[in-house]
């Protein structure tokens, strides 16, 4: 456990030395809640950075995304599992009149997990690839406040023998500061 703090504190120490213009754009923060393979309970905390709008029409904004995530699992048999996860990907942010406006956003990244088993899931190494794919809203003054559902896949994309793969179901809550 205390190998898999120092890496996740390692990628955040790295996170500080990235040039001040990779800072414009949106800071967000996400709390997730759901289920997932294994009769697993899950909850992740995520901090996205929307990255300054790279394309826009008459329908939405496109936005570049890196986040950094933190996960915690509890399956089915009352074992205790972390993860964390270091992602890109984009968001496409509908233009609309009014208090709300929706959004789809995926990611794809690398995730490092505190074991290689969940039950009977075989992972086959700690570190796995995570993809996830996200619909929600934005809404409030100035869009400040999102509520997301969101899909992610775990697995070792085959460079392990054993790669039964891990899927969870969330609903978050995120706050833009």
């Amino acid at each position: 456990m205390v190998f898999f703090l120092k890496k996740i504190f390692l990628v955040l120490s790295l996170c500080c030395f990235i040039p001040s213009q990779a800072f414009s754009g949106e800071w967000w923060l996400f709390a997730s809640v759901g289920t997932g393979d294994c009769k697993s309970a899950v909850i992740d905390m995520t901090l996205r950075k929307a990255f300054d709008c790279i394309y826009e029409n008459d329908m939405f904004f496109l936005y570049p995304l890196a986040e950094v995530s933190l996960h915690y699992w509890r399956h089915s048999s009352d074992a205790d599992d972390f993860g964390g996860t270091l992602a890109g990907g984009g968001a496409a942010v509908f233009k609309r009149k009014g208090m709300w406006r929706p959004y789809l956003s995926a990611t794809f990244g690398g995730s490092l997990l505190s074991d290689t088993r969940f039950d009977d899931k075989n992972f086959g190494m700690s570190f796995q690839f995570r993809s996830k794919a996200g619909a929600g809203i934005q809404f409030g003054e100035n869009f400040r406040h999102s509520v997301q559902f969101d899909f992610a896949h775990f697995s070792n994309a085959g460079i392990s023998d054993h790669n039964s793969g891990i899927n969870t179901y969330c609903v978050s809550y995120g706050f833009r500061f």
